[in-house]
């Protein structure tokens, strides 16, 4: 019996979680822009870019 519980809590837990999370996502991609690419990364990523060495901002 005891263990029908934690799994149902666990259980409720897990789905709980997993709704606040996809709600956080929603709301983020929803502010996101559409047009811009990451801020402060270049079009197009070489390993260079990671690689390399950094400039003094």
């Amino acid at each position: 019996m005891f263990a029908v519980v934690v799994v149902a809590v666990w259980f409720t837990l897990a789905v709980g979680a997993a709704l606040i999370i996809s709600a956080g996502i929603r709301v983020a991609d929803r502010r996101a822009p559409f047009t811009d690419h990451l801020a402060g990364l270049p079009q197009d990523l070489t390993v260079d870019d990671v690689l390399g060495v950094r400039t003094a901002i």
